[in-house]
């Protein structure tokens, strides 16, 4: 069934009298022809579903429902999706006092046994208490106990769980509440947000209706808050006013009432995802207006660790104001325990480990600073604002050093010359012009010659003949001839620094472990033998594991966020045999960094390299075939292509 027939029956279903065909065109905004073939196309999935006279159009309410609650949810597959379907359920039956939820029913409805919903309930139970929420069962039946807010984020921390295995899109919500028109709320939001000049990323947009849409269900089902909530005067006055008018068009198309207690939760949920539009009317002068000193100290002091750390660059404005507005946000979201779901916090892991180490240390001051702790989607939000200046800073490591050779004749050298600039400012430092070949040999070191004649192969140095009037075959020559040297000058500087922190006492292959603390504590123990660490290291290690777990698929680089060590040094394990358990993975490659605060960047460009070479399988084989450290090392070399 098409999307706009299944909008039709929800519209529908809102109103239990006669509906014309104009009402509903206007609705949705199509003809009142494409009207009278939906409903065709309804009846001949469900017989006189919908039935018409002259007074229009009215629907079955009670089968219309059930009718569109069956093209809802997916039978759950495991375990872990039979315990979030048990819990959604529970959650979704609990509207009045007293009602209670049959197991025996879900069983039926999932073809399952009762026996395995009952072995399932221990961690049903487990999720509800870490939500301060409680069940009690009579017999085969359950039901819940605890606050509404408590269990509103218990359902909104459950349903984002089904985005895990989907792309993050308004479909997935559709899955879940069938019943309500979740393009029309869309619409609303972001029409007001643009009235009110706040602006909402796709991502974001994405979780705030899911978050809108469990209020607007519960509220449909008398389930409300029971104590009105201070009010917070952090929230301005035109916030009100843009969460007022989305309350008030909520209301009316959605037949719910927002009580004074229900609108503060609205007003919080929206400030936790919308941000100000008007970028250019903010500057660091009026910023801590717009934010409150506490926000721009907090960003002050993360600052310290962006800069001295990680050498990012603070004082891009543009990158400090959307930092310190994102950082106000996540504040909200934080205080009033709101979740935000962030589909590519794998990928930036697996694809920039070192920008969502940064941001791992961020989200471990921003603990320090508030006391709260932050979700791996948080970390990779800042992650995001991060990368953009970091990477500034690594691209400035690509140049490399050009001569340009060719022959005097009046000016033409000095054209080529800025021609090469141009094209090549990012990766190409001219240092000179020359214009014969004995001036070859006076040269200081470079790592290119561009020459517009041929060169002896006497003169061992990289280089590239291009025509004296530069063509698109000569720009291909040349970019080729950079990528190859900027390829050789990191293999040779990533050897370099894997040398220098290696130590043949480091390298273990097939030891087995219990787990990762065993392994963890093996290695530690070593190292402090050797006196690279101190006797808090290990504990320093597991501190980092718990803010973000240090496992990529099969490979794992645990570390310390204080880079406190006496002497930088790189632990390895190779366990092809008997991979060992790291949370979630199993890891048959461990890299084990001590790091000292002088040599902090080198472990920045070891971390960054390593991880997103071994993280592709072919290259992981080929390093645990390894026999020692050093062969280790001339393995991870050689995977460079």
């Amino acid at each position: 069934m098409k999307d706009n027939c299944k909008r039709l029956i929800k519209i529908m279903l809102s109103n239990e009298e006669w509906i014309n065909a104009g009402y509903l065109a206007n609705v949705m905004g199509v003809s009142e022809r494409s009207i009278k073939n939906y409903i065709s196309e309804i009846n001949s999935f469900e017989k006189d579903l919908i039935l018409s006279s002259r007074k229009g159009y009215q629907i079955d309410l009670k089968r219309g429902k059930a009718f569109i609650q069956s093209k809802g949810r997916n039978i759950p597959q495991n375990a872990h999706e039979r315990v979030n379907y048990i819990i959604i359920r529970i959650l979704s039956n609990d509207t009045d006092q007293g009602s209670k939820t049959d197991l025996y029913s879900i069983a039926d409805e999932i073809y399952v046994s009762f026996e395995t919903i009952k072995k399932d309930m221990y961690k049903v139970r487990k999720k509800f208490m870490e939500h301060d929420l409680y069940l009690t069962a009579t017999n085969s039946f359950v039901a819940v106990e605890g606050n509404e807010l408590d269990k509103r984020k218990a359902l909104s921390s459950i349903l984002y769980e089904e985005f895990t295995d989907h792309v993050m899109s308004i479909d997935v919500i559709k899955n879940i509440y069938p019943l309500y028109d979740l393009e029309l709320l869309q619409k609303i939001i972001e029409t007001k947000c643009e009235e009110y000049h706040y602006f909402i990323n796709e991502y974001a947009l994405i979780n705030l209706i899911l978050d809108i849409v469990i209020g607007i269900d519960r509220m449909k089902k008398e389930k409300t808050f029971e104590k009105e909530k201070k009010d917070d005067k952090r929230i301005g006055i035109r916030e009100q006013e843009l969460a007022r008018n989305i309350a008030t068009e909520i209301e009316h198309h959605f037949g719910v009432t927002y009580s004074i207690t229900e609108f503060e939760e609205l007003t919080i949920i929206l400030l936790s995802h919308l941000m100000k539009m008007d970028f250019n009317a903010i500057n660091k002068e009026n910023l801590e207006l717009m934010v409150g000193s506490e926000c721009v100290n907090i960003v002050k002091q993360l600052s310290d660790i962006l800069k001295n750390t990680y050498f990012v660059d603070i004082d891009n404005v543009d990158f400090i104001i959307k930092f310190t507005l994102h950082i106000k946000n996540m504040l909200v979201r934080l205080r009033n325990g709101y979740r935000i779901k962030n589909p590519l916090v794998n990928h930036i892991k697996n694809t920039c480990p070192l920008i969502f180490e940064c941001a791992v240390e961020v989200s471990n001051k921003i603990h320090e600073l508030t006391n709260f702790d932050l979700s791996e989607d948080e970390i990779g939000y800042i992650a995001l604002h991060i990368g953009g200046n970091l990477e500034t800073q690594k691209s400035k490591r690509k140049v490399i050093s050009c001569v340009i050779l060719y022959p005097q004749y009046y000016d033409f050298s000095n054209k080529m010359m800025e021609e090469i600039k141009n094209h090549y400012q990012e990766q190409l430092e001219i240092k000179t012009v020359i214009t014969s070949l004995n001036e070859i040999k006076n040269l200081d070191k470079t790592d290119l010659i561009i020459s517009t004649i041929p060169i002896t192969e006497l003169i061992r140095m990289e280089a590239v003949i291009v025509t004296p009037f530069l063509n698109e075959k000569d720009y291909r020559n040349i970019s080729g001839v950079i990528e190859k040297i900027i390829l050789r000058k990191k293999k040779a500087r990533l050897k370099q620094h894997l040398m220098q922190i290696s130590n043949p006492l480091f390298f273990y292959k097939n030891k087995e472990f219990e787990g990762k603390e065993d392994a963890i504590s093996f290695m530690v123990d070593i190292m402090q033998k050797e006196g690279y660490v101190n006797a808090n290291f290990a504990q320093e290690i597991f501190e980092r594991e718990k803010q973000s777990s240090t496992a990529f698929e099969h490979i794992a680089v645990p570390h310390s966020m204080y880079m406190n060590a006496n002497k930088t040094g790189m632990f390895v394990l190779l366990n092809e045999k008997k991979p060992i358990n790291w949370n979630d993975n199993l890891v048959s490659i461990v890299m084990m960094f001590a790091i000292s605060r002088e040599e902090r960047a080198i472990f920045h460009d070891v971390y960054d390299n390593l991880i997103v070479l071994l993280i592709d399988k072919p290259n992981a084989v080929k390093v645990l075939e390894s026999a020692g450290y050093i062969d280790f090392i001339e393995s991870v070399i050689s995977c460079f292509s």
